[in-house]
């Protein structure tokens, strides 16, 4: 009589596939651009810790140009949540996957963003309430808010959104071009006196860890996907 052997299959997802996923794109990220993000990672951290956030705020708030109120005025829209709509679109006709990935990045940006500022830190005010306008440079053109600063839902977006392309474009030195998009759009919000440097530092480190999570979540496998 034949004896029949059953496999036993290995599940599509599991906890530490997920992980070892998570640590392979970590080292598949180049050295330099480890080092830009690493750099602004420093810098936010030190500034936030050795000075409070609205002596921070106004001692920044001091430099200013009229090119920077323009470039910073329209390159704050990098962050902006619809990003995610635009490349998910873009994806369905280039890699299906990663529209997906997209996809996924979106909503947890947005879950994670509401959580935080409309459950956790409601009504934390920004600088332009905290600070009040008199005391800041206002740029014309650009829609003041309140309340519910922390943390940057921009920046956040932002880093995900620019994260994800790092990872999809691994190995190509287009990743500089990425990190410094996030790191223009993150700064852009505390330019523009719509969030203090601890938001954007704080957004910039979700933003992140929402890119590697959907990333790992789609494309587990080692080898290189673009």
């Amino acid at each position: 009589m034949e004896t029949v052997i059953y496999k036993k299959k290995t599940p599509s997802f599991s906890i530490q596939r997920f992980f070892n996923s998570f640590l392979l794109y970590v080292k598949s990220i180049r050295k330099e651009v480890l080092i830009i993000y690493f750099v602004f990672f420093l810098a936010a951290a030190l500034s936030v810790v050795l000075y409070k956030k609205a002596d921070l705020h106004l001692q920044m708030n001091r430099y200013h140009s009229s090119f920077f109120d323009v470039f910073f005025k329209y390159s704050t829209f990098l962050g902006d949540g619809i990003m995610f709509g635009v490349l998910t679109l873009l994806f369905l006709f280039v890699k299906r996957k990663m529209a997906l990935v997209f996809m996924v990045g979106g909503f947890l940006t947005l879950l994670i963003t509401h959580f935080f500022k409309k459950v956790v830190f409601k009504g934390v005010p920004r600088p332009a309430e905290f600070l009040g306008l008199e005391n800041l440079h206002i740029i014309d053109g650009v829609k003041m808010a309140f309340w519910n600063s922390f943390p940057s839902g921009h920046t956040m977006t932002a880093f995900a959104i620019f994260a994800i392309l790092c990872l999809y474009f691994r190995k190509c030195i287009s990743q500089y071009v990425w990190v410094f998009l996030a790191v223009i759009a993150g700064f852009s919000r505390v330019y523009l006196s719509q969030h203090f440097l601890i938001d954007i530092f704080v957004g910039s480190i979700l933003g992140v860890f929402i890119a590697f999570v959907s990333m790992s979540l789609f494309f587990p496998e080692r080898k290189r996907i673009h």
